[in-house]
């Protein structure tokens, strides 16, 4: 009799290859608890990553192992972005599975198929590629058992190789998924459970629901999921099922007049979550419209949710926020995801004892309406070669307001104990009245402005929402600066009193964050935008690293283009690479 294990692999099964990661990962560790005769693994191959030269992988892994050792988590993340779900990353990875089978006497025939999907969560093409590795061992002409691993992979594919078990209804199958890193995998549901549930769902999905009575939010470190889902949908009642790890109560503030309700479980035990969910709706009358969002937490949530949700015929839905897409994961029809159109909603939802002290408008700057002074920005950014020539000698005015007169080549500026301004560029003379922060404008304040500028057609037409200048956000209370992620993590974010974000909006979908830098870009620069970005923004946040001079330093120029997150725009194709962003 055959015994075959069907799955995908996934991040950690990547790092475990490459010994940066605790442990064997979950496909190497399930093969290892049991004798499987086959193991059908599935990769998705990135199709926009090229072709990557064996030596600078073999460099690039040398230092990735000594940052593991080291605990550098930004360093390893750049290095599994780059090499992860490309043709070099899967033969590593298989060999790797082999190499270790056959040193542990595991007669174990092992297969590999790439799949290029359209996406991470291309749901159907997921879906496709699960039914023909299913219909090609249901054809094995051998009695055989088939074990289906939700563990690795994403959740959207965990959930496909269920359903897709639902072609092939007299083909012996489990579903298996591990409670514990590095431990044997249980099973966890039974596929006639499936097939009853899927032939209901069936029936009724026709129409999606767009209100719900109660509606099951999976709560974890990451909280876009569940907000995403108190914004798609109203309902009388919003029930975040969390750990005590993570509680949901920040989520109060977003669902208004709706009641609220917290339901601790164990993120690894399945059952317990299970059992809890059907426990609290014992009272729920049949007739309530009851929905579940199934994007955050752990897998082993997502499973016993799922069980529960299938149990009471309610709504299962995923959100895709890489593609802006709403997945009903009972038809896999999908909707557009409503957009977030506000950046303090970004910045509440990540943050526990922090608040937005000044709100960053334009008209909010001083004497921004000074008949001139947008012709005037206009005008250094032509000549930003030039001023920039002048910082060092204007910086220590700054502070104090002090008057100054500064003249170097083609540039002349007199700053006044009244605060009256002249500054004459080659032919050109501008002159302004009680401009007492000019000191602060001169020396770069001017950049933030022209960026701002350069986004405002953008928030004209809509393509993006909320932009906001100099918004500046504080700790709450200095008396108790205590939250989940760390009062010296946070420090080391926004400093001991308030951070500035130069420019901040959003599309909608994600938080844009944008330094601007009329000077030169260090290295610093861009490990304090990654971090303000992902804490600020989440896993999707957007940094813009916005300069008036392209970078020199090879190791800056480096660093810009690890990075995953942060989009460089300089010099003369600023306006040219902005747009290329939303496009």
């Amino acid at each position: 009799m055959k015994k075959v294990l069907i799955t995908w692999y996934g991040i950690t099964d990547l790092r475990a290859s490459l010994s940066i990661e605790y442990g064997d990962g979950p496909i190497l560790s399930a093969l290892k608890a049991e004798s499987y005769t086959d193991v059908l693994i599935l990769g998705y191959t990135n199709k926009e990553k090229g072709n990557i030269e064996q030596n600078i992988f073999e460099n690039d892994l040398e230092k990735a192992q000594s940052n593991f050792i080291s605990n550098k988590q930004t360093e390893l993340w750049n290095f599994i972005n780059t090499y992860s779900n490309t043709d070099l990353a899967h033969t590593n990875f298989i060999n790797w599975v082999k190499r270790e089978l056959k040193e542990n006497k595991k007669n174990t025939e092992v297969s590999f198929h790439s799949v290029k999907l359209t996406h991470l969560n291309d749901t159907e093409g997921i879906y496709d590629i699960a039914v023909q590795a299913l219909d090609i061992v249901a054809s094995w002409n051998v009695e055989k058992e088939v074990f289906f691993y939700l563990s690795p992979g994403t959740p959207v594919m965990a959930f496909v190789w269920a359903f897709a078990a639902l072609r092939q209804p007299n083909l012996k199958k489990n579903l298996l998924v591990s409670p514990i890193a590095n431990k044997k995998p249980e099973i966890v549901s039974l596929p006639q459970e499936w097939l009853d549930w899927h032939s209901k769902q069936i029936v009724d999905s026709d129409k999606h629901i767009e209100e719900y009575d109660i509606l099951f939010h999976l709560f974890g470190e990451q909280r876009m999921p569940s907000l995403l889902g108190v914004l798609q949908f109203p309902s009388q009642k919003h029930v975040f099922i969390n750990s005590e790890q993570y509680p949901a109560k920040i989520m109060k503030q977003f669902i208004g007049n709706s009641s609220f309700d917290e339901l601790k479980i164990n993120p690894f035990d399945p059952s317990d979550v299970k059992e809890k969910i059907l426990t609290y709706l014992q009272n729920t009358s049949s007739h309530q419209k009851i929905g579940f969002n199934l994007t955050g937490g752990t897998k082993l949530m997502y499973a016993g949710a799922l069980a529960a949700c299938k149990k009471i015929n309610a709504t299962p839905f995923y959100f895709d926020i890489i593609h802006d897409k709403l997945i009903f994961l009972n038809d896999f029809k999908n909707q557009d995801i409503k957009p977030i159109t506000s950046v303090e909603t970004f910045i509440t939802l990540h943050s526990n004892d922090l608040s937005i002290s000044k709100k960053g408008y334009w008209d909010q700057i001083q004497n921004i309406n000074l008949e001139g002074r947008e012709e005037l920005t206009m005008f250094l950014w032509e000549h930003r070669s030039n001023i920039a020539k002048l910082y060092r000698d204007m910086i220590p005015y700054v502070d104090d307001r002090q008057k100054f007169s500064i003249q170097k080549n083609t540039i002349q500026i007199q700053y006044t104990k009244d605060y009256d301004v002249t500054i004459k560029i080659g032919n050109k003379v501008f002159t302004f009245s009680n401009w007492r922060d000019f000191p602060v404008y001169i020396t770069g304040g001017w950049f933030e402005e022209y960026v701002y500028i350069q986004f405002k057609p953008l928030l004209e037409n809509q393509i993006i929402y909320d932009l906001r200048i100099g918004l500046e956000i504080a700790f709450k209370d200095k008396g108790n600066q205590n939250n989940s992620f760390g009062l010296s993590k946070l420090k080391n974010i926004i400093g001991d009193t308030y951070q500035e974000l130069d420019i901040i909006f959003t599309d909608g979908k994600k938080l844009y964050i944008v330094e601007c830098k009329a000077g030169n870009i260090k290295s610093d620069h861009i490990m304090k935008l990654q971090n303000i970005t992902r804490y600020f923004g989440g896993l999707k946040g957007e940094g813009i690293l916005a300069s008036c001079f392209p970078p020199n330093s090879q190791v800056v120029k480096k660093k810009i283009a690890d990075s995953n997150n942060i989009t460089l725009l300089t010099g003369r194709n600023f306006n040219m690479d902005m747009n290329s962003i939303f496009t």
